[in-house]
């Protein structure tokens, strides 16, 4: 049977656990661990409005979808002879960037990078 992937709660639960930090404040290693995570999304929001004011976008999740289709696509000029590179199969290369994604979302599932 596999294994239920770690969230960041429980692995910062654990730290804070082994280092018996939650002795110190006679709090729940789970609350702390809760509590930082929170703190971190407070974090990114803040980050995010302040961008905003400045009118500047830096956030990494722009476009994802078109900026990986764009890259997929770019990419499938990287033929040293294009003219004898054969068709280009835009479906393929759309079902790829959305296999991509999917991807991406487990991987930020698994470690809490979920937006604000």
């Amino acid at each position: 049977m596999l294994e239920k992937p770690k969230t960041m709660e429980m692995m910062l639960s654990e730290v804070i656990n082994s280092c018996s930090r939650e002795n110190v404040s006679n709090t729940p290693d789970y609350i702390l661990a809760n509590y930082m995570k929170d703190c971190l999304v407070a974090f990114e929001t803040a980050s995010h409005l302040r961008e905003d004011w400045y009118g500047v976008n830096m956030r990494i999740d722009n476009d994802w979808k078109e900026l990986i289709q764009l890259a997929i696509g770019e990419a499938s000029m990287c033929w040293s002879d294009i003219d004898k590179a054969g068709v280009f199969d835009g479906k393929r290369a759309a079902e790829i960037a959305l296999k991509l994604l999917g991807d991406i979302k487990i991987g930020q599932d698994q470690v809490g990078g979920e937006r604000p």
